[in-house]
């Protein structure tokens, strides 16, 4: 395929990060084939969902294979480049997800509007929620407390009644992000003690991340962290009433 493509792609809130010198599709082909996995128990079956991206046509696309998949991602059969972003398709073409990100991880919204994070896999390797997790204690701070967080408040915030939004209580001045990635565009800085609602989450590698809506801006964060790059520290915990409680 001839099709040129910047070394960038922007697609709204989402990029395509190439590979240095690539500028065909066949490269952003070569750049991102290979084996990827969600860590997202909505998305799994009897394990974590794996996908190969392979670099053998179809019929317009490329081929893949899929094992512990369930969920909208159950599904997939190919994928191909689909207007700058990867796309995850049905064996009948229906686009299921689409995707952007850097060769190491991807992340985007699946037709039904949830988000999906992907990441790459080493060859003969498997990831495990989440590489930011207990010290060596088993102690992840609550915050910048010298206190550890109980097991409930390292969990996803959930709703609390049928007709509530599930909220979450920031513990740290937090950086949102467009996406739910490491290296996404920060969209705002939350800052601690304030109470945010969250439209929904999803599990990657580091652990939880959530979608937060304050004020008239959303983006993602993340519910671990590393403080000096030696102390797991808590960010947020679910709900937003007497976050004592729950230290």
């Amino acid at each position: 395929m001839g099709k040129t493509f910047a070394a960038l792609i922007a697609i709204g809130a989402v990029t395509l990060a190439a590979p240095a010198l690539a500028q065909s599709e066949s490269d952003f082909v070569k750049a991102f084939s290979g084996e990827w996995q969600t860590l997202d128990p909505a998305l799994s079956a009897g394990g974590a969902c794996q996908v190969a991206l392979q670099t053998a046509p179809s019929e317009g696309s490329y081929q893949l294979q899929t094992s512990h998949c369930g969920g909208a991602l159950s599904g997939l059969s190919k994928w191909k480049i689909v207007d700058n972003q990867l796309g995850f398709l049905s064996a009948d073409g229906a686009i299921l997800a689409r995707l952007g990100g850097n060769q190491n991880r991807v992340s985007g919204q699946l037709t039904n509007g949830s988000t999906v994070v992907l990441e790459r896999l080493a060859p003969g390797s498997a990831a495990s929620a989440a590489a930011v997790t207990a010290g060596r204690n088993g102690c992840v701070f609550y915050g910048y407390t010298a206190s550890c967080a109980k097991s409930e408040a390292r969990q996803s915030p959930m709703p609390s009644g049928s007709d509530e939004k599930a909220r979450a209580s920031v513990l740290v001045q937090l950086n949102a992000r467009a996406e739910a990635r490491p290296d996404a565009p920060v969209v705002a800085t939350i800052p601690a003690g304030t109470c945010v609602v969250i439209d929904q989450c999803t599990t990657a590698s580091d652990g939880n991340w959530c979608r937060a809506s304050i004020s008239n801006f959303s983006g993602w964060i993340r519910q671990q962290a590393m403080r000096g790059n030696r102390w797991p520290v808590l960010t947020y915990a679910p709900g937003c009433a007497s976050p004592q409680a729950q230290r």
